[in-house]
């Protein structure tokens, strides 16, 4: 039985995979996932009516923390695709030397604004400003206490069908 039903999983799942792909044919592979970056800051704002939902877990075991440190952004476009704006809220549990760090980090408040869009010689940029929230504790080592400011400036730039760039 275990085996009819791993066929059946397989048969469905190469069906889907031909849909799909016969539905994107005309689409080169980069540009369905040109905005779904994870390891890295891409320079595409969201289009109009796309909310992208980012969640992040790192699991830290070492000599003197183990534990979970977990993320969650949600970015919209605002008005346009040229302006964007987003939220990230951190969260840790973690054991430092016996200490523990539970609770909500410091939450940044996002505005990104979409500088040079691709075109086939000029790279994606999309300049981010973050205004930090003092949300966290100190004493827990959850937070820094005072409110703060972050600047990025990613680049992307699609370099083939397969293959894409960024650079923060």
């Amino acid at each position: 039985m275990s085996t009819l039903r791993q066929a059946a999983a397989l048969i469905f799942g190469i069906l889907l995979f031909s849909i799909t792909t016969s539905v994107h044919a005309e689409d080169r592979p980069i540009d369905g996932i040109s905005d779904n970056s994870f390891l890295i800051e891409e320079a595409y704002n969201q289009e109009q009516g796309v909310i992208q939902h980012i969640f992040n877990a790192i699991y830290t075991n070492d000599s003197r923390q183990r534990g979970w440190a977990f993320s969650f952004t949600q970015e919209w476009p605002f008005f346009s695709e040229d302006h964007q704006i987003s939220f990230t809220i951190p969260s840790s549990h973690l054991r430092d030397e016996g200490q523990q760090q539970n609770g909500i980090g410091d939450v940044l408040l996002n505005y990104r604004y979409q500088a040079l869009k691709e075109g086939d010689d000029i790279p994606a940029f999309a300049p981010r400003f973050s205004l930090i929230l003092p949300t966290g504790n100190r004493d827990k080592g959850t937070g820094n206490g005072v409110v703060g400011y972050q600047w990025s400036v990613p680049l992307s730039k699609k370099i083939s069908s397969r293959f894409a760039l960024h650079f923060n």
